[in-house]
């Protein structure tokens, strides 16, 4: 039996492959896989953000650190501190005037002449009659007699003469008096003198050098015995080390001992051999004192002659005063008639004395027509021009006419009054910062200088529309420059009470006063509005501020407060609390 094979198809038409999957379903497959993708991403973000707090819009306030300070702000006008008026102690006619407004003068410069004619002719008189009297004068004195001259020095001489005897009298009275007892006190200083050398003498030969002797004996006899037992000891060492006992620096230390000791023995030798001598030249010396104390006794005792010396002395004394008294009674009685002369010389004399003082006077109103600086400035107003009369500052009558005004532009200061609920704050040396219009940005520095002990007067202002008392108020500007000039109006800043460095909050930010004062603090939870909550915090303040205030304690610095709500216009009372 054959088994046949069915035919085998063709290749084309018997194997079945699957074709491939087109690109275009891919593609589609890849973007539904990004979206699917995407719209997982966007829930995720949608459900974090549904989770997320709400956003904090509070404006906190951060605790910082910086200046806490309280002023008192005025407006007052600038002036020079000195500022003169400049008149003329002579009235006349402006012959000339060198300097004009706003110039810079020194202390003496000329500023003004005046028409000098009228003085000049006063003092051509007056000095036309002090020649006449200063001859009537030279006469007087030519007039005086030689005797005069004479009768003086005769006084003169005798009153010398008077005073020289007394002060002879006078010592003579007092030697007398003190030489017994100088005689005696001599004889008995002169007798302890001789007392004490004797005792003296006798203690150095009895005491002094035989124990001394005793002692330099004693010494060379120890050192001599130590000389013996270091020899001996030497000669012991020396003999161990030729046995070999003991070793060479033991018989080295031993002969240095002895040379040690033999140094200290002739010490002591030459010290005994020299104690002799030098015992007798001792000896001699206290002998010559004894010698010498008994030659001051004697003459002591030689002294009591001259009691009677100095007694006939007084008698001789006394004698020479009277007749000195008698030459000056001589010499006295011939003065009266000279005063009559010399009266008639000081009433000449009297004469000239008047007419010069008048000269001078005139003299100096001659000078007074040279009108000077009184001091250094700039000129701030000139009141006349060349040709004018102007009347005499001197006056009784009336208090001058004024030529110009000088002003010491180096030192400034405002003029301000302050009320008196602020009056009571401001004292010298306070620190004011002062700002002007026309400089803009600039602050200038300054101190109260001077505040007035009385309210200012009702006719100066003392009182404003609100009935305030004002109280006037000097501050003096520390460094000026030229943008200060006088009449400008000055707004000055007092600084009653400055603070630097300290941790400070607005005074918005806080409630209450005192011990009471309290802050708001985020305690980090929201409330049922989505607001952040807040806790009160007490706080000890220092100074408050017309701004900021001071924070003692319950606050860090950078800590964050939540500002109180307004209540209203800022206080104008400036308070400070310590």
């Amino acid at each position: 039996m054959s088994l046949s094979t069915p035919e085998a198809p063709s290749a084309k038409a018997t194997l079945v492959i699957p074709p491939p999957a087109p690109r275009r379903r891919l593609k589609w497959l890849a973007i539904g896989l990004l979206v699917l993708l995407l719209l997982g991403v966007l829930g995720w973000l949608g459900y974090r953000k549904l989770r997320a707090p709400a956003a904090d819009k509070t404006h906190w306030i951060v605790a910082t650190v910086g200046i806490v300070e309280t002023k008192v702000t005025e407006t007052g006008a600038i002036e020079p501190l000195k500022k003169v008026e400049v008149k003329s102690k002579v009235g006349g006619r402006v012959t000339a005037l060198y300097a004009q407004e706003g110039a810079s003068v020194t202390a003496g410069q000329l500023l003004a002449t005046i028409e000098p004619t009228e003085i000049n002719s006063q003092v051509a008189q007056i000095r036309a009659q002090l020649d006449g009297v200063r001859a009537r004068y030279d006469r007087a004195v030519r007039t005086v007699p030689y005797q005069s001259d004479q009768t003086r020095s005769s006084i003169t001489s005798a009153r010398e003469a008077l005073r020289q005897a007394e002060s002879r009298l006078k010592v003579a009275r007092e030697e007398s008096d003190s030489q017994p007892q100088l005689t005696r006190s001599s004889v008995a200083q002169a007798q302890a003198g001789l007392d004490t050398a004797r005792d003296a003498l006798a203690l150095l030969k009895n005491s002094t050098q035989p124990q001394a002797e005793v002692q330099a004996q004693s010494g060379f006899d120890d050192t001599q015995a130590n000389v013996n037992a270091l020899t001996r000891d030497l000669q012991r060492q020396r003999n161990l080390l030729a046995k070999g006992y003991v070793a060479g620096q033991d018989v080295e230390t031993a002969e240095a001992s002895l040379a040690s000791a033999i140094a200290r023995r002739d010490q002591a030798k030459k010290r005994l051999d020299v104690l002799g001598e030098q015992h007798r030249l001792e000896v001699a010396d206290a002998e010559s004192r004894v010698r010498q104390a008994q030659a001051a006794l004697n003459s002591a005792r030689a002294g009591a002659s001259a009691v009677p010396i100095k007694r006939h002395g007084v008698d001789s004394a006394v004698a020479a005063v009277k007749a000195a008294r008698a030459q000056l009674l001589g010499a006295t009685s011939g003065t009266r008639q000279d005063q009559m002369r010399q009266d008639d010389v000081a009433e000449a004399k009297a004469s000239v004395v008047q007419l010069e003082n008048q000269l001078r006077e005139v003299e100096v109103r001659q000078k007074d027509t040279r009108i000077l600086a009184p001091q250094s400035g700039v000129v701030t107003r000139r009141y006349m021009e060349a040709g004018e009369l102007i009347s005499s500052g001197v006056n009784s009558f009336s208090a001058g006419t004024p030529v110009m005004q000088i002003a010491d532009l180096s030192q400034m200061l405002v003029k301000i009054s302050v009320n008196e609920v602020d009056v009571h704050k401001i004292r010298p040396a306070l620190p004011v910062d002062i700002t002007i219009d026309g400089a803009k940005g600039a602050v200038f520095t300054g101190h109260v200088r001077k505040v007035a002990p009385a309210a200012v007067a009702a006719d100066q202002g003392a009182q404003n529309n609100n009935g305030v008392i004002r109280f006037a108020v000097e501050v003096l500007v520390d460094h000026p420059d030229s943008r200060l000039k006088p009449g400008m109006s000055a707004k000055c800043a007092l600084i009653v009470a400055r603070k630097p460095n300290v941790l400070r909050l607005p005074l918005n930010a806080v409630k209450g006063t005192g011990s009471k004062t309290k802050v708001d603090l985020p305690t980090g939870a929201l409330d049922e509005k989505g607001a952040p909550k807040t806790v009160e915090r007490p706080i000890t303040v220092g100074l408050r501020g017309d701004t900021y205030l001071e924070v003692l304690s319950g606050l860090k610095k950078g800590e964050k407060v939540k500002p109180q709500p307004f209540t209203g216009p800022p206080r104008k009372a400036i308070e400070m609390n310590f």
